[in-house]
């Protein structure tokens, strides 16, 4: 059985009818889809020379991908792959490929990760980088004034003996990059090419009408019952924005029965967080950050602390929201970054001078004492922090 007989099937054929009327969201999950996807493998294996049998397998996985989602958003993945056994099990295992085929159904709407097999890899590549104007259901960009989406045109793929990536064709909008690079999908976008790049011993391009983009990301973090849109942070996004780096400056949960360890995580898994990524926190986010690390195994190029601390008490209201952050071998996150920054004053009203300078002698290969700053924010008139340009 090939992949067109099964997406000839009526079944399927239901299934994926209804999938666009039951899931609203900006892309089809649906017939559209499924067949884009098809032609973005058919150039992935053209590309990577990948054999017949073994891309017919792949383009099987690809038909059956989304098939679960008429059922749910949720755990499609492993909806699909009981539909594809209930099916077309006896079919499936004529393929040598059987149980690559199952896994990268199963496993396609998670984190692309490069312990993932290259079959499961490629199926993601191909569905994440599905996402130009054709594939945008027409009444939602009506909703927003602007949205990134509808100003691509093609993807291509891009392979040299030295990279592999893709270049996305737009209509020269300005400030696409930035657009482009505020958006959330875009993590996928980039995760995935990274990923694929390094299964294929190869450095990772993204390109924009042809234009590398820059892979090195930064992301800006409050502290306890703090603010995106307080202090400094703002005014450093715009100033890196303004390079055409991608920045990403997240609102974290705050507050008593909010703000904990488990919940900071979770936000801190949807962001683009690897080798090229370099994390400035402030104040409990330095402790966080660290503890996240070090708890996920992940290496970071850089990062920024500022007023950072760890196993320090202020009043019982925020020790409540802190205690969960603490780590005791917080030193260990010198085996996940080679360059950490700290800024600390000489007079922080919250957090004493011992502290912040013990948390700094511990982690930090460059330390700034910052004269008179206080909690280094608004109270103490840093809406801007122009020393902090000059480790970025």
């Amino acid at each position: 059985m090939s992949h067109k007989d099964i997406l000839n099937n009526q079944y399927i054929i239901n299934e994926y009818r209804k999938i666009d009327t039951v899931n609203k969201y900006a892309f089809s999950h649906g017939l559209q889809h499924v067949n884009n996807v098809c032609n973005i493998m058919e150039e992935l294996t053209k590309v990577l020379k990948i054999d017949d049998e073994e891309k017919e397998a792949l383009l099987v996985a690809c038909v059956l991908h989304d098939v679960g989602q008429a059922g749910s958003r949720e755990n499609h993945g492993l909806q699909a792959k009981a539909i594809a056994i209930k099916l077309f099990d006896e079919e499936l295992k004529e393929s040598f490929y059987y149980n690559e085929i199952l896994e990268a159904i199963e496993r396609h709407d998670k984190k692309c990760v490069k312990e993932n097999s290259l079959f499961t890899v490629l199926v993601q590549v191909a569905d994440t980088i599905d996402f130009s104007e054709k594939r945008l259901v027409d009444n939602y960009c009506g909703e927003y004034n602007i949205y990134p989406w509808k100003y691509i045109k093609t993807i291509k793929i891009l392979k040299t003996k030295e990279k592999f990536g893709i270049n996305i064709s737009h209509d020269n909008v300005d400030n696409f990059t930035k657009l482009f690079f505020n958006e959330r999908f875009t993590n996928k976008i980039i995760n995935v090419i990274n990923v694929l790049s390094e299964k294929l011993n190869l450095q990772p391009i993204i390109q924009l009408n042809g234009k590398d983009i820059n892979f090195n990301n930064y992301v800006i973090l409050h502290g306890s019952f703090g603010s995106k849109d307080g202090n400094w942070f703002p005014w450093l996004k715009e100033k890196l924005e303004e390079k055409g780096l991608k920045v990403e400056l997240p609102q974290m949960p705050i507050g008593i029965g909010n703000q904990n360890y488990e919940n900071w995580e979770k936000e801190f898994n949807k962001l683009l967080i690897n080798e090229n990524t370099t994390i400035i926190g402030h104040s409990i986010a330095p402790i966080f950050i660290c503890k996240y690390l070090i708890t996920n195994k992940i290496k970071v190029k850089k990062l920024i602390f500022v007023c950072g601390f760890n196993n320090c008490k202020v009043n019982e209201e925020y020790d409540t929201v802190n205690k969960p952050m603490f780590i005791d071998n917080y030193k260990d996150v010198k085996e996940y970054c080679d360059e950490i920054v700290c800024y600390y004053s000489d007079n922080d009203p919250y957090i004493s001078f011992e502290k912040e300078k013990e948390f700094a002698d511990n982690v930090a290969t460059r330390e700034y004492i910052i004269k008179n700053g206080g909690h280094i924010n608004s109270e103490t008139g840093y809406t801007k922090f122009e020393e902090i340009l000059k480790e970025i």
